[in-house]
């Protein structure tokens, strides 16, 4: 879709389509293929997904000097062209932010806002936690941020093109995760479905990815999360979870008045969408519900 400014905003959509809207906001190294991992069970439950690209990821056109609210309004005009007035959103991971900014910004429009293993603002909380790898990036972002780019080609983009080096790569990303994550990416069409929604992220190349770990990471979000004032708002975490410490979702959660967390046992990063999302699904239609 063509926004205003000239840019394209890539979509996709699954679940079913003549169902209750849902914006869902993909994580880091991701894309708006997201959506074919909640397919079947939003099909299911009534619910009508929608994935977007953000910006120099997917089919997304690349925007300089974009802040994380900027989003916010590319969201509204998507919405309006799609004729849906009010909707639910839902963060995974680094889509956290995004989500949590269209319930500060436009709250009016949000019937439910939930996140799934959402990272945290750290600038606000610190690493303390957190996986070596994501503290060592986190000081990269926030400290040298021009290293970040090549950083990220380095290590990942020009992997991403590669059916054999892409896999790979995406194991190796797995194997510094818990032993749940671990088993996940086992599972022949979960494997699969990460690995495509991970190459598109690279499909323009390494310069989008990379300004959205900066902005999501090295930066302030542009909003505290006192300042939101939507209900209800949801927090899903796996306990088990080493990317992002269940201790930083649960504080993250305390801070946005009436929010709901709920910790899952012997899940992990990953595994709570796949192995968990109908809970997470009867929460969001009880968000519907409420409205």
């Amino acid at each position: 879709m063509k926004l205003p400014d000239g840019r394209i905003l890539g979509y996709a959509e699954a679940g079913d389509l003549k169902g209750r809207p849902l914006f869902l906001f993909h994580g880091l190294n991701s894309s708006r293929l997201e959506v074919n991992i909640v397919h079947e069970q939003m099909l299911k439950s009534g619910i009508r997904v929608i994935g977007v690209d953000r910006a120099g990821m997917g089919l997304s056109t690349f925007q300089e000097d974009r802040r994380i609210v900027d989003f916010v309004d590319d969201i509204t005009y998507l919405a309006d062209r799609l004729q849906v007035d009010h909707f639910s959103v839902m963060g995974v991971s680094a889509g956290t932010p995004y989500a949590l900014a269209c319930a500060y910004k436009i709250p009016h429009r949000i019937l439910s806002c939930g996140i799934i293993s959402g990272i945290a603002p750290v600038f606000e909380f610190g690493t303390e936690h957190m996986l070596k790898e994501n503290r060592i990036f986190i000081f990269l972002a926030q400290k040298l941020p021009w290293f970040v780019r090549p950083l990220f080609w380095l290590l990942e983009g020009r992997f991403s093109q590669d059916d054999a080096k892409a896999d790979q790569f995406l194991e190796s990303i797995f194997n510094t995760l818990d032993d749940v994550d671990k088993k996940l990416i086992k599972n022949t069409k979960a494997r699969k479905m990460l690995l495509n929604t991970f190459r598109e992220s690279y499909k323009q190349g390494s310069k989008g990815v990379a300004c959205d770990g900066i902005l999501a990471f090295g930066k302030p979000w542009g909003f505290s999360l006192e300042e939101i004032n939507l209900s209800p708002i949801f927090f899903w975490h796996g306990e088990k979870d080493l990317a992002i410490p269940v201790s930083m979702a649960k504080t993250m959660a305390k801070k946005i008045s009436g929010a709901t967390f709920k910790v899952y046992p012997n899940k992990g990063h990953l595994s709570i969408i796949f192995d968990r999302i109908d809970d997470i699904i009867d929460d969001l239609l009880r968000g519907y519900e409420q409205k």
